[in-house]
């Protein structure tokens, strides 16, 4: 063979080996990091989509999403207000480790019976987030939409490469253009908001298809002020309402789902579909203020945003991971918002920042069908809130979720695959089970540093308003008591106003009374052997009598015994009081609530 063919047969031979190189080289390159979408609706509640129960609202996108990946039917927010939730997705921290427990600014109370904290109205932004641990990681990052996380953070500080709308407002002055959104060019007279956030995350998207990237797109909706395109709020307008039946904010609702729509339209389009996760859920429950004119209905929870109960707590959670979820499953293990940011990690093999004390845990083995360690889920929020939230703390073991009164610590224990409307509270009924869950909660309290409330030397006390049937019930963790010893003794053990040793110590609750005329009294008193005899003076207003303490054999075995009448002259805000005006025994009584009830 002559050098000219030995040469030309070697260059033949390299180049079928890189020929072959190239067809083999992809089968062993690492696959592509999964790209990652992250939507957060503003008061979404529960009950609020087709997949979880909804009648009203029409979300065909959603319960697709749901139809092709997972639903969790027992996901949690990590507060029951905006702000805290936000912090906790993107640290993977609880809100009361972050110190950020209210949503910011918060609700004033300076007459409420506990001062809030010195609790931290920014999120600081040495933080470690999702964003900046995935930009590390080599994606590009951007968040579309509502931020509120301080008067003085922005995305970008946070490990966002591009921030749409996003600065230090709760809800936005419009969803109709003009926005009046510094951080959002106003688009046509007309254009919708949610419809704008969309297309924005549309076109960061399709400049991003080549390279892994991460949408946060926390949608302004489904907050106020509620708002709608007429033609959809006259749809909803013609339906037949059921526990649900605000047609604007069901219009509001469906800009979402329409967006859900066209992102997964433009993922298909653009051949990346099968490489994207989304996960859907809300920062908290939904609104139910406003009586026939509320926003939506959470049934059936109880109550909603700003409040303790599941309705305020208790949010959907969809998640869609391309050959990992099994379509149409749902996973019942209770998950929380926490939880998102180390899954997040571990769904795209980044490392989390070091000495990063996180609380959240991965639910990627949930979306495999495998299970987690199992834990409880806890909440921590020393605050008032209009929803109906006075200071608490609250726990979640199992089936079982105990709620702890800041105010006068009094304990309330719910069995939530027996009563998931939270109607009859257990803790008097089981006392173990609520002060072990107690200690529990205390526990969690002291590991993640929780900040707690105050006296507050200003406190005016807020009147009991009348029972629909106009009577006045006045639990023991309600009445205010004045004295040295004197107390309320929370469940799960005690319920009661006790250690009643000083005669001079009373207890009082103030009334919003409409009404005059006669009261028959009705209490609910123990009294130890070798205690009975006391006398004590009941009040109310101007009206007063006496009786005598009966034992009942001891301190914590109640009876029942009406007392006669009060008579009311002068309606308006009155204090019933019970004071002792001779003691014989170790203590007065022990009371765990007095009845008032007009007689017609």
């Amino acid at each position: 063979m002559s050098r000219h063919r030995a040469l030309a047969s070697l260059r033949g031979l390299a180049f079928l080996f890189l020929l072959l190189a190239s067809v083999v080289r992809p089968s062993l390159a690492a696959p592509a990091k999964p790209n990652v979408i992250v939507i957060l609706v503003d008061d979404l509640g529960w009950a609020d989509l087709g997949c979880y129960g909804s009648r009203f609202h029409l979300t065909p996108n959603l319960d697709r999403l749901a139809h092709d990946g997972t639903r969790f039917t027992d996901a949690y927010s990590a507060c029951t207000v905006c702000s805290p939730t936000r912090a906790a997705l993107l640290t993977g921290k609880s809100p009361a480790r972050l110190h950020l427990t209210d949503w910011i600014a918060g609700h004033p109370a300076p007459k409420a019976r506990l001062s809030p904290p010195d609790w931290s109205k920014r999120l600081d932004p040495s933080e470690p987030t999702i964003a900046s641990r995935l930009k590390s990681a080599g994606y590009t990052t951007a968040s579309i939409g509502k931020w509120h996380l301080g008067q003085d953070t922005t995305p970008e500080q946070f490990g966002f490469d591009l921030n749409v709308a996003g600065d230090h407002r709760g809800q936005p002055p419009r969803y109709i253009a003009p926005y009046n959104l510094p951080k959002l060019p106003d688009g046509p007279d007309g254009e919708f908001l949610t419809d704008r956030e969309c297309s924005e995350a549309l076109a960061f998207i399709e400049k991003n298809r080549s390279n892994p990237f991460f949408v946060y797109l926390p949608h302004y909706a489904v907050h106020t002020p509620l708002a709608g395109k007429s033609n959809v709020v006259a749809k909803y307008t013609a339906r037949t309402p059921d526990a649900q039946r605000n047609p604007t904010y069901a219009a509001l609702l469906e800009s979402v789902d329409d967006s859900v729509g066209r992102i997964r339209s433009k993922l298909d389009a653009l051949g990346i579909a099968t490489n994207t996760v989304i996960l859907f859920t809300s920062d908290n429950g939904g609104l139910v203020l406003g009586g026939d004119h509320r926003a939506t209905s959470n049934f059936p929870l109880r109550s909603g945003k700003g409040d303790v109960y599941e309705g305020g707590v208790r949010v959907p959670l969809i998640a869609l991971w391309p050959g990992v979820t099994r379509p149409g499953s749902t996973v019942s293990t209770p998950v929380q918002t926490m939880d998102l940011y180390p899954t997040l990690l571990e769904i795209t093999g980044t490392e989390d920042a070091a000495g990063h004390d996180r609380d959240g845990l991965s639910i990627a083995p949930l979306l495999h069908g495998k299970g987690i360690a199992q834990r409880s889920l806890f909440w921590h929020y020393p605050h008032y809130h209009p929803g109906g939230a006075t200071p608490y703390g609250a726990v979640r073991s199992g089936d079982w979720k105990l709620i702890q009164f800041y105010e006068s610590s009094h304990l309330e224990l719910y069995n939530l695959a027996s009563d998931l409307g939270e109607q009859q509270d257990l803790a008097n009924a089981l006392p173990e089970k609520a002060n072990a869950l107690a200690k529990d909660l205390a526990d969690w309290r002291s590991r993640v540093g929780a900040q707690m409330p105050a006296r507050n030397p200003a406190y005016e006390p807020s009147p009991i308003a009348a029972r629909p049937d106009g009577s006045f019930l006045l639990p023991a963790h309600l009445g205010t008591t004045h004295g040295k010893n004197l107390q309320y003794e929370p469940p799960a053990h005690k319920n009661t106003i006790g250690f009643w040793t000083i005669p001079e110590d009373w207890v009082g609750w103030d009334l919003d009374v409409r009404k005059p005329g006669l009261y028959e009294v009705e209490i609910l008193q123990g009294c130890g052997t070798g205690s009975g005899g006391s006398e004590v003076e009941i009040s109310l207003g101007d009206a007063r009598r006496m009786f005598t303490v009966m034992e009942t054999g001891g301190f914590q075995k109640f009876m029942s015994r009406r007392l006669g009448t009060l008579e009311v002259r002068s309606p308006g805000r009155l204090s019933f009081e019970i004071r002792p005006r001779r003691k014989p025994g170790g203590a007065v009584m022990d009371v765990r609530q007095v009845l008032l009830t007009p007689i017609p």
